[in-house]
């Protein structure tokens, strides 16, 4: 039975939902993480365009903001099996709130894609303020600020005190706290020619005291990055997972794409003597076979690459290495 510490939200500004590699690298963090809610930002391109994307890989919307033009867009979708049920609250051009109950328990979130432009960032900081008087209870937020709040949050450029002192404002008027974050520093990244020249931490979450008291253990993780120059957050009300054993058989649909499946399954029915029952058996057996030995290498050498573009990332943070720069490309491709 599901609980809000079982929920989980994966942020990304995407940089344009179209783009076939950000897909790809959507599906392979939808299939490790399995997150309850979705909030993709900057998507570029009408929702109808990739609905039915959304419906192959298990999500549903909850609530669309789309892109004006090139700027903006906001998508929120939940998992199409997940029990929790999110009701919205409110919605404009850079944030959706919305709230998810759970018999007593109670979470106010909102996801944010706020303005690259200063003045209308400092107008969507007074609309948050707004918003947070009319918020009673456990109220987070996660998405991308567009604003760093201290010095130590960028590496490179000129650190703009004034904007960070308004944002820092904001946090205070709302009795909003940065949440613990793992996995780097930064968020976002500029190169030039190979060479990075810009990092900054633009993309966090927030949480009154109340959510904090809620949900102790819970943090943001800022995910490895493939195909944006954003990094997913993946924030996790409960922190990490509990492993509850072996995984139940599941057919995944992957199989049918691999030249070896189709010859596997009529293999299994042969031998089974026309029994119908020995026939799902067996194919059941030699899928979980052929998934260890086919998909299970293919899965080994997808985590080996993102660890090591994850230890290459970590340390571009540190250092400016134009071999790692090209080094990262090699892998993110």
């Amino acid at each position: 039975m599901e609980a809000l510490n079982d929920i989980s939200i994966l942020s990304w500004n995407i940089r344009g939902a179209q783009n076939n590699n950000s897909r790809r690298h959507l599906k392979e963090v939808i299939r490790k993480y399995n997150p309850i809610f979705l909030a993709i930002l900057e998507t570029h391109v009408p929702y109808a365009r990739l609905s039915s994307f959304w419906t192959t890989n298990g999500y549903t919307p909850v609530h669309i903001v789309e892109a004006n033009g090139h700027s903006g867009g906001i998508w929120l979708l939940k998992q199409a099996a997940t029990t929790f049920i999110a009701t919205v609250t409110d919605s404009n051009q850079y944030s959706i709130t919305f709230s998810v109950n759970h018999g007593d328990a109670l979470s106010h979130c909102t996801c944010v894609y706020a303005s690259p432009n200063p003045t209308l960032r400092n107008n969507f900081w007074d609309y948050l303020v707004h918003i947070s008087q009319t918020i009673v209870g456990p109220w987070m937020l996660i998405g991308d600020f567009n604003e760093t709040l201290l010095p130590s949050d960028q590496r490179g450029g000129i650190f703009h005190h004034v904007r960070a002192s308004r944002f820092a404002q904001l946090m205070d008027h709302c009795g909003l706290l940065d949440l613990t974050t793992t996995g780097g520093r930064f968020t976002w990244h500029r190169n030039n020619n190979g060479i990075r020249i810009l990092s900054k931490k633009l993309d966090r979450g927030l949480a009154n005291v109340e959510w904090r008291l809620a949900f102790p253990e819970a943090f943001v993780e800022i995910l490895c990055r493939f195909h944006s120059d954003h990094n997913p957050l993946l924030l996790r009300f409960g922190g990490l997972p509990i492993i509850r054993g072996p995984r139940p058989f599941r057919f995944e649909a992957a199989w049918i794409d691999h030249n070896d499946y189709s010859a596997l399954v009529e293999s299994a029915w042969r031998s089974s003597n026309n029994n119908t029952i020995t026939a799902l058996n067996n194919v059941r057996q030699d899928s979980i076979t052929f998934n260890h030995e086919v998909f299970g290498n293919i899965f080994k050498r997808k985590k080996h690459i993102e660890n090591r573009l994850k230890g290459v990332q970590l340390y571009l943070e540190r250092v400016d290495s134009l071999h790692h720069v090209l080094l990262e490309r090699d892998l993110q491709r």
